[in-house]
């Protein structure tokens, strides 16, 4: 292993491979941080050349789009409320609120850093897991999965704040929203309405960026004033002081790693769960977290960012070790890798070890380059801030257009946008949680199909089986853990109250 491992890092090395990888981060920084784009269309992009280089070359190329996609998507996420991609969706929560306080470099230095780091652990983890994760990954089937999507649903409370009730309600119609589009076990349409465009179900990012990023547009141009209502703070010591945030919260960005490489594990759950499942955690595990949460806390920052850079070496494993992408840019990436004579699974962990090495060093090398060159330009980035509304809100409302339309090249994604736009605007002026809405929507689909699959195959009995009440006893304690904070709480303030009474 370990002449497979030097091999890799050579391969890498090679002045055309890190030419590659070069220009490969270049293009993820670029095209990936402009809303809707995603490292899917960058690397479709880029395979017409990767066919015609040498594997290692294919390989610098194609992975380090891929392997730094979730920092770039940070930036519009943190500086105007407009995710990148559907990995920096629950960035915004604390990202944006920071931008607005003056605080943007600093939330930006947090977010390079925490994904520098979330990106090596990742990485980390992908080279241990190797020899052992066929076992592991083998015991669960579609009921342990089943409720593995419910612990996402139940960081549908945590992500209410107070309204716990309007958030439980906003994940019910991100459910419902959910069914929309043809019902994959039956085939049949479910509220189409004869649209042929709602067969496929409302799109992610035109609705993303419909209930996040317009609503902020529209505040932002009815106030006439820039996106940070207070001057900027001194930029070079946020910037540092972000990077001193990611090491005094260093086990928070452990923690959130491990989260973000075992949602990667799991085919199909992805860089969407992965961010609100970190800020789930963090927000329940965090001392004082509920109070600052969402308000413009850079644990939240850091969490998410560690969770989703993580999560990609995380999803290697399936990728790598079974031939099973999962989702549809590691799909891509698998191809690619077909494409130029590397086949995933029994021969990649074999005879051509020194290529899964190659992949491990790019997830590292790749994550600390941007990192590092994200960090040079905090300064330039933050100042996007301070731009009048009148210039800023038309360029965004411009990328964002773009973006929608660039999810399937179809005129009805602005129209999703827009209706969102609208749903969104309402619900923040009514003061109306939209992660629950959001987070529905992403697992309604996943927690049907496994909860389907589960009773065809075991019926009701599926629930007795071990990993689903094991991880139907974590997800009820998930539940019960912030009543009982806030029992605690209460019942201290009233002895408080007594004392202060009698005294």
């Amino acid at each position: 292993m370990l002449e497979a491992a030097l091999e890799g890092l050579l391969g890498i090395l090679h002045w055309k491979a890190f030419l590659m990888m070069m220009i490969g981060i270049v293009v993820s920084s670029t095209l990936v941080a402009m809303p809707g784009i995603g490292s899917k269309t960058a690397i479709a992009m880029m395979l017409p050349f990767a066919f015609v280089l040498n594997q290692y070359e294919a390989v610098a190329l194609i992975v380090s789009i891929w392997a730094v996609s979730n920092t770039a998507n940070s930036i519009t996420s943190i500086l105007f409320s407009v995710p990148g991609g559907a990995g920096s969706q629950a960035t915004i929560m604390d990202g944006y609120p920071m931008a607005q306080n003056g605080e943007a470099a600093r939330a930006l230095g947090a977010a390079f850093t925490a994904s520098a780091i979330g990106g090596v652990i990742g990485a980390f983890v992908l080279l241990l897991a190797i020899p052992i994760i066929r076992p592991l990954v083998l015991i669960f089937g579609p009921p342990e999965f089943f409720m593995l999507v419910m612990l996402g649903v139940a960081m549908v409370g945590a992500l209410s704040g107070k309204n716990i009730v309007k958030g439980v309600a906003a994940g019910a119609i991100g459910f419902a929203i959910s069914m929309i589009g043809i019902q994959g076990q039956t085939g049949f349409p479910r509220f189409t309405f004869d649209q042929i465009y709602l067969f496929d179900g409302i799109g992610l990012i035109p609705m993303t960026i419909g209930l996040f990023a317009i609503p902020e547009l529209i505040f932002l141009a009815s106030q006439k004033s820039t996106v940070s209502k207070v001057p900027l703070y001194n930029l070079k010591e946020g910037r540092a002081q972000g990077v001193r945030d990611c090491w005094d919260n260093k086990w928070l960005i452990v923690r959130s790693s491990f989260i973000g490489v075992w949602v990667g594990v799991i085919p199909g759950l992805g860089s969407a769960v992965a961010d609100w499942f970190a800020y789930g955690s963090a927000l329940q595990t965090c001392k004082g977290a509920r109070e600052t949460f969402g308000k413009g806390d850079v644990r939240g920052v850091i969490a998410v960012d560690a969770a989703t850079n993580a999560k990609e070496g995380g999803s290697l494993i399936p990728t790598l070790a079974f031939g099973i992408p999962g989702s549809s840019t590691l799909a891509l990436i698998f191809g690619g890798l077909v494409m130029v004579g590397i086949t995933p699974g029994r021969e990649i962990l074999t005879t051509r070890l020194d290529i899964t090495f190659s992949i491990i060093w790019l997830l590292i090398i790749a994550s600390v380059l941007t990192s590092v060159v994200c960090l040079l330009f905090t300064r330039q980035l933050a100042m996007a801030t301070r731009v009048r509304s009148s210039i800023l809100v038309p360029i965004i409302l411009g990328m964002a257009a773009v973006g929608s339309f660039a999810n399937s090249n179809l005129t009805e994604d602005l129209v999703v946008m827009a209706v969102f736009g609208v749903i969104g605007y309402f619900m923040r002026a009514s003061d109306w949680p939209r992660p629950p809405l959001l987070l529905g929507m992403v697992l309604g689909p996943l927690a049907e199909n496994f909860l389907w699959t589960s009773y065809q195959i075991f019926g009701f009995e599926f629930l007795l089986r071990p990993g689903v009440i094991t991880l139907g006893t974590v997800m009820t304690l998930i539940i019960a853990y912030p009543i009982y904070q806030k029992k605690k709480a209460e019942k201290i303030q009233r002895i408080i109250k007594s004392n202060g009474k009698s005294s």
